[in-house]
């Protein structure tokens, strides 16, 4: 295989926030710096040029606005990166175009104006049903505002949703943990993305670790309890915290999972490509100040062509997390790596209990490789 098709998937970051939340550690900023929005777009139209020029043909299957709030930008300016977007890039007719959404000031006329400019599916961060947790958890938003942006994306027509849910939270009780499960099932999302809540580095719960964080043993149990109830709803799991009604699996983060390339804009976004066999990963200056004065037409950003020990983690990495696994084939085809090279690793995960082949020469993790997904990662560090 010379190379790979161009990158069929797009990310796009808008990095504000109207209060960053305790356990978050994204890109993402306090809006003080809303003011500098129209430099931002500007920024971001020379970014999907240059993206474009690069990539000229692709054909985009999906885009991905994150951030941050991107609902902090208006229906009109959304709807202007979308369209400069389909000025250097061809739509594939059913792409997906999803933007993520917190609750809250968010009325159906709005949701419609995002319906208009594109959008075709939402992701709307709810992560509790509880008051009391998502005051703990620093949420803008309260209950009330989650049913009503359910309520007003049906209504602005939307047919594709996902819920983020945490579960896991400071004093959270097994019986909290299932109620805000089933309250979530009850508004019917298509998607559901159902995870711990788990303390990471530069944030503020990791230098000030909340109090009555729940045990393993109870963590463990509101996992499992979660996945019946999930699965009893129709909700199938296909990633390790993805739960899907059928054929409504989110495709962008399907592309990251399964190793395909993808075009990144945005401060701090990071993409990837393949070309000649050699696999590139790069990233946009973090810093919106930075971003906004980097000079595209030098290619002003990180680029780092990764050696064949970082190709194998970073495959393992994504693919370990589906459910269904990765073919022997896909492994080679996607890494223009020899199967032969981490096979010997797979057996000695096969023996420990964590992962399985059938004779299709397809590997997966076992049930208890996917409740100890990160050693079966570690085991392919580079």
């Amino acid at each position: 295989m010379d190379a790979m098709p161009f990158p069929s998937s797009l990310y796009v970051h808008l990095p504000w926030c109207v209060k960053k939340c305790p356990y978050c550690d994204f890109n993402s900023h306090e809006d003080a710096i809303l003011k500098d929005k129209k430099k931002y777009i500007a920024a971001l139209k020379k970014d999907i040029a240059m993206e474009g020029h690069r990539f000229s043909g692709a054909i985009l299957k999906t885009i991905f606005i994150g951030g941050g709030t991107p609902n902090l930008f208006t229906p009109e300016e959304i709807n202007e990166l979308i369209n400069e977007i389909k000025f250097y890039f061809k739509f594939n007719k059913h792409i997906e175009i999803t933007m993520e959404v917190n609750p809250g000031s968010l009325e159906k006329k709005k949701l419609s104006d995002y319906k208009l400019a594109g959008i075709n599916r939402l992701s709307i961060g709810a992560q509790s049903f509880n008051p009391q947790l998502l005051k703990l958890l620093g949420r803008t938003h309260n209950v009330e505002d989650i049913f009503s942006t359910i309520e007003n994306a049906r209504l602005a027509d939307f047919k594709n949703i996902n819920l983020d849910l945490m579960f896991g939270l400071p004093s959270q009780t097994m019986k909290l943990a299932q109620k805000d499960l089933r309250e979530a099932i009850n508004l019917n999302p298509e998607h559901i993305s159902y995870y711990q809540l788990t303390v990471e580095p530069n944030t503020i719960f990791y230098k000030k670790r909340p109090k009555n964080l729940p045990s393993s043993d109870r963590l463990y149990n509101m996992h499992e309890s979660g996945l019946e109830i999930l699965e009893a709803a129709n909700y199938s799991r296909y990633e390790i915290s993805a739960f899907a009604k059928p054929q409504e699996e989110c495709q962008h983060n399907l592309n990251y999972w399964i190793f395909g390339d993808y075009i990144a804009v945005g401060a701090g976004a990071h993409g990837k490509y393949t070309i000649n066999n050699d696999v590139y990963r790069y990233q946009k200056p973090s810093l919106p100040r930075a971003y906004v004065n980097t000079n595209f037409e030098k290619n002003d950003f990180k680029l780092k062509k990764l050696k064949q020990s970082e190709i194998i983690f970073d495959y393992m990495l994504n693919n370990l997390r589906l459910i269904s696994g990765f073919k022997e084939t896909h492994f080679e085809d996607f890494t223009n790596i020899s199967f032969n090279i981490i096979e010997q690793k797979l057996v000695k995960l096969k023996r420990l209990g964590l992962m399985q082949n059938d004779g299709e020469h397809c590997w997966q993790l076992t049930a208890l490789g996917l409740r100890f997904l990160d050693d079966a990662q570690a085991e392919f560090l580079p």
